[in-house]
């Protein structure tokens, strides 16, 4: 498998995937879920349009895992301070 760079042109993500043609459905629904706040905002369907799909670099790999790290973080310190 590889790891794929699948972005609108505001949005990416990254997928797990044999080649370009199999990233994209993932890459469309994951994309679908980050623009939820969007549509939220806006009280209609936004369109995903898919403009790149490609290998993902070893940076971008480095960042999202750091952004996730980050994100459950986070999490657990806002978990540990409701339970104060």
């Amino acid at each position: 498998m590889i790891t794929f760079y699948v972005a609108t042109l505001a949005r990416y993500v990254l997928v797990e995937a044999v080649d370009e043609e199999e990233a994209r459905e993932p890459g469309r629904a994951a994309l679908y879920e980050l623009y939820t706040d969007l549509r939220e905002r806006l009280g209609r369907d936004v369109p995903i349009e898919i403009r790149t799909i490609r290998p993902a670099t070893g940076d971008e790999i480095a960042l999202m895992r750091w952004h996730y790290e980050m994100v459950a973080r986070e999490a657990e310190w806002r978990s540990k301070q409701q339970g104060d």
